[in-house]
C-alpha cells in the first residue's frame, strides 16, 4: 500500500514540472523519428516554435515561420492522457489494498471473538462436570451408588 502511495505521489511531482521536462526531453532526449510523429499528427513544428528543435524534414515545417506554431501543447496533452490512466491504476490499488487491509482487520476481532466464546463455552461445559460445584444435578446419594430410599 505504500509504495503504490509512494509510486503515486512521486508521478505526481514530476507532473508539477512537465512543461520543463518535456521541454527539456524535446531538445536533447527524444529521437528525430519521435519529433516529427507528434509534428506530423498535430501540425506543428518545434516545442515553442519552429526555431526550438524542430525536425525539418516535417512537412509541417515547410509553412511559413508566421503559420507554424510548436508542438508543445500536443505533447502534454499525449503525456496527460497517460498519467491519468497511471494515477487512476495506481490510486485503485491503494484503495484495494486499504479496502484489504480493513476487512483483514474486522476477520482479526471477528476470529477473536469466537476463539474467547469457544473457549469460554468450553470452560463452562467441563466446569459442570465437576461433582463438587453447587450446581451439579447429580446428588451426593447418586454419586456414592447408594440407592434412593424412601422412609
Amino acid at each position: 500500500m505504500f509504495v503504490e502511495t509512494g509510486v503515486g505521489i512521486w508521478l505526481w511531482l514530476r507532473t508539477l514540472d512537465i512543461d520543463d521536462l518535456y521541454g527539456h526531453n524535446w531538445r536533447y532526449l527524444w529521437s528525430d523519428s519521435f519529433k516529427r510523429t507528434f509534428q506530423d499528427s498535430a501540425q506543428c513544428c518545434g516545442y515553442l516554435g519552429p526555431l526550438d528543435g524542430p525536425v525539418m524534414a516535417s512537412p509541417s515545417c515547410l509553412l511559413p515561420s508566421d503559420r507554424a506554431f510548436g508542438c508543445m501543447t500536443s505533447v502534454q496533452k499525449y503525456a496527460q492522457s497517460y498519467l491519468t490512466y497511471i494515477y487512476t491504476g495506481v490510486f485503485v490499488l491503494v484503495f484495494l489494498s486499504l479496502g484489504a487491509m480493513i476487512s483483514g482487520m474486522i476477520l482479526m476481532i471477528v476470529r477473536n471473538d469466537e476463539e474467547r466464546w469457544r473457549w469460554t463455552r468450553a470452560n463452562a461445559i467441563f466446569r459442570s462436570m465437576n461433582y463438587d460445584t453447587p450446581d451439579s444435578t447429580i446428588t451426593d446419594k447418586h454419586r456414592k451408588g447408594t440407592p434412593n430410599q424412601s422412609p
